[in-house]
Formats: C-alpha cells, sequence, structure tokens
C-alpha cells in the first residue's frame, strides 16, 4: 500500500531517483525496503521499487482483461 510519504525510488538508472507520493506514469513497480536508522537502531522500512516502464506489447496483452472488466462480462 501506498502513502503520500511512501518513498518510490526509481531504480533503472545508474543512482537512484526518489519520489515521494506520486508514481510516474507507466511504471513497473514492486515492493521493497530501505534501511532507516533508529535510535534502537537500523531497520529496513517498506518502499516502493520502480525497476522499469510498461511496454505496448503489455497492453495488447491485457486489452481483452479490461474490455471484459468494461462490459462486466464475468469468465
Amino acid at each position: 500500500m501506498l502513502t503520500g510519504s511512501s518513498k518510490i525510488i526509481d531504480v533503472t538508472s545508474t543512482s537512484p531517483l526518489e519520489y515521494q507520493g506520486f508514481v510516474p506514469p507507466r511504471s513497473v513497480v514492486i515492493p521493497g525496503a530501505v534501511p532507516k536508522n533508529f535510535a534502537a537502531g537500523t531497520y529496513h522500512v517498506p518502499a516502493a521499487l520502480i525497476i522499469g516502464q510498461r511496454k505496448a506489447s503489455t497492453d495488447l496483452k491485457t486489452s481483452l482483461n479490461e474490455a471484459l472488466r468494461e462490459n462486466n462480462v464475468s469468465v
């Protein structure tokens, strides 16, 4: 689950690019974690990792599912 304070990190280039409260269009996102220091030690907190961009070929493959949902057709 993403919230307005969730870290969203684009890891597709040589250095990470961080967003907060915004996922760029067509991004492929997976769950991840980043280290965060607390008084009691370092712990990993949830983050979203952008690992790529959605391809047009993926849209073609999923277009049937989308059409079925839009027309309330169960399979």
